[in-house]
């Protein structure tokens, strides 16, 4: 690896990790795309790239909160008891049926370009999600009235709890599937079914996040699924990014912030569904 290859994923690294201390989002949503389409990793590999670098970044930010008692333990518990199962048997499905095809031939190619693609798909559906907690956020701010689906939950703890264990089956299987989902689609979800305060949803958010992208990381780790220079190397730019965004973050409007995430959100789907038709992908 060159000078401006290690330059360019510390670049990157720094811009990611900029979108995360401004937005809170970012950690698979936004390595994924720049790891395929700016990089050219497989995108097996890019998965379990984009897990360790998610982990490193948010390690310390777990920490924080932790230390702030941001994070519902109760919730993520529930969360964590369908997200773990969920997270590593998808993980390892995939890494066998990769270790199965081999690293060569049109089997191998068509499966990851078929991996890309749901990956595409993924980040296009969290911005849809992003939209849509935008536009409820706005109508509960309007109308004066609190998150009535998470007051419903609220007042039925079992079928709350076993709402928890299914949401944290689907978003655990999607980390390992894609290490898409961590904030993206969590925090919509935890404002919407759970109704938690907006520190609390993060710091539950994160807390759940680095478990699911640690444990991603061992599984394509374990089986050669993963770059670590360029993970290591992104998360030491973060360090440089991360704090410019939280203090940025704290000067910016809030629909404002979560508009332009939208906007890269969808930029990023776009990028990665030009790519397979210039690429000749069928």
């Amino acid at each position: 690896m060159g000078i401006e290859q290690w330059f360019l994923r510390l670049v990157l690294g720094a811009g990611i990790g900029f979108c995360i201390g401004l937005t809170g989002i970012g950690g698979g949503v936004l390595v994924l795309p720049a790891l395929t389409v700016v990089l050219g990793l497989p995108s097996s590999i890019a998965v379990g790239t984009a897990s360790l670098y998610a982990f490193l970044t948010k390690c310390y930010a777990t920490f924080e909160h932790f230390r702030l008692k941001t994070i519902d333990i109760r919730t993520s518990l529930f969360l964590l008891l369908g997200a773990v199962p969920g997270n590593v048997v998808t993980a390892w499905v995939i890494n066998r049926a990769v270790k199965h095809m081999g690293a060569e031939g049109e089997s191998m190619a068509r499966f990851q370009q078929g991996l890309k693609m749901f990956i595409a798909f993924v980040v296009l559906f969290s911005a849809i999600v992003l939209i849509v907690d935008l536009v409820l956020k706005g109508h509960r701010a309007g109308s004066g009235t609190g998150n009535s689906v998470g007051a419903r939950l609220n007042s039925r703890p079992t079928l709350k709890w076993t709402i928890a264990v299914i949401t944290g089956t689907v978003i655990g299987s999607l980390i390992g599937a894609t290490s898409v989902g961590g904030g993206v689609l969590m925090i919509p979800a935890l404002i919407i079914l759970f109704g938690l305060p907006s520190s609390r949803t993060v710091g539950t958010s994160i807390f759940v996040a680095v478990i699911l992208t640690f444990m991603t990381s061992i599984v394509y780790g374990a089986s050669g699924q993963m770059d670590w220079n360029t993970a290591l190397l992104m998360a030491l730019g973060s360090l440089a990014g991360v704090p410019l965004g939280s203090k940025l973050c704290a000067r910016l409007p809030e629909r404002g912030l979560r508009g332009l995430v939208i906007a890269v959100v969808f930029v990023s789907a776009i990028l990665m569904f030009v790519r397979r038709s210039v690429t000749g992908g069928h």
